[in-house]
C-alpha cells in the first residue's frame, strides 16, 4: 500500500496572487491534491479587480487536479461567506477547484474530521470602511462554537486566530480598550479546543510560525501551529499526513521552482 498523500495548510495570503500561485505549485510538487487556507484569503475582496484572483488560482488548481479549502479570516468578505450555500458534505461553492469551510462547519478531508471556527477581531477597524475593506461579522459567535461541540469530536480545527493562553509575539501590545475585543475570538477558540480536546489546530492571524501544545485535564495535548503570511518561504504552509494523532507535520518549502 502506498503511502498517503499529504494536505497541505496555509496561512494567510492577503490576496497576493504571485505568492499564492507559487505556494500551491510547491505544495503539488510534495504531492498535496487537498490544500486548506486558515484565513486572510483575500476572498472576494471588493474594487475593480474582484474575482480575478479566484479565477486565477482556480485555473491552476484545475489543472493540477487539486483543491483548496478556504475558512475565513477577517480580512475576507463576510458578506460574501455568509451568503454561500452549504453543500452535504459540509463544503460551499465558490468556483469549482475553491470551496468554503463555513463558520462553525465540518467536512472529512482524507478521512480526518475538520472543523472551522474562523474570523477575527481587526485592531484596525476605526481605520476601515464597512463593506469595502472592513465586514462587522468578521468574528465567530457563540452559537457558532456551539455547533461544533455539539457535533462532536475533530481531528483538527482551523481558525484564524490562535486560542486564549497561547503566548504570541505583539500580544499583549493593544490599546487597553482594544484587548478585551481582540481577547473574544481566542476565548471562544479556546473553549472549542478545551471541550472536544481536539489534538491538532492551524491558524495564522499573527503573521509569524510558532508551535504550541495546550494541556487538557484528561491528560490529551492539542498542537497548536500558528502560520506565518506570504512570502514567509519556510513558514506559511505545512505538510500534513493523515492518519491517528498526532498527525506527521512538516514544514512547506515554498519556492518558485
Amino acid at each position: 500500500m502506498s503511502d498517503p498523500r499529504p494536505i497541505a495548510i496555509f496561512g494567510d495570503w492577503h490576496g497576493n496572487a504571485g505568492w499564492a500561485l507559487t505556494a500551491i505549485r510547491s505544495a503539488a510538487r510534495e504531492g498535496a491534491a487537498m490544500m486548506l487556507h486558515v484565513g486572510d484569503f483575500g476572498l472576494d475582496w471588493p474594487g475593480p479587480k474582484r474575482g480575478r484572483y479566484e479565477d486565477k488560482l482556480n485555473k491552476y488548481l484545475l489543472s493540477l487536479g487539486a483543491t483548496l479549502l478556504v475558512s475565513g479570516g477577517n480580512h475576507d468578505n463576510w458578506e460574501t461567506l455568509n451568503k454561500l450555500a452549504v453543500d452535504e458534505d459540509g463544503t460551499a461553492f465558490l468556483r469549482s477547484n475553491i470551496r468554503v469551510l463555513p463558520r462553525g462547519g465540518r467536512t472529512q478531508v482524507e478521512d480526518l474530521v475538520v472543523g472551522a471556527l474562523g474570523g477575527a477581531f481587526s485592531v484596525d477597524y476605526e481605520h476601515r470602511t464597512e463593506g469595502k475593506d472592513w465586514w462587522s461579522s468578521e468574528e465567530p459567535a457563540p452559537e457558532e462554537a456551539k455547533r461544533l461541540i455539539d457535533g462532536g469530536p475533530l481531528d483538527i480545527l482551523i481558525s484564524h486566530d490562535a486560542p486564549a493562553g497561547i503566548p504570541l509575539k505583539g500580544d499583549g501590545l493593544l490599546r487597553s480598550e482594544l484587548g478585551p475585543k481582540a481577547a473574544r475570538t481566542r476565548t471562544l477558540i479556546g473553549e472549542v479546543v478545551d471541550t472536544l480536546a481536539v489534538p491538532h489546530l492551524f491558524c495564522g492571524h499573527w503573521h509569524q510560525r510558532s508551535t504550541h501544545q495546550m494541556p487538557h485535564p484528561d491528560g490529551t495535548i492539542t498542537r497548536v501551529d500558528v502560520l506565518d503570511k506570504e512570502n514567509s518561504r519556510e513558514g506559511n504552509g505545512v505538510l500534513v499526513w493523515p492518519g491517528k494523532a498526532p498527525l506527521r507535520i512538516e514544514s512547506l518549502a515554498v519556492r518558485g521552482r
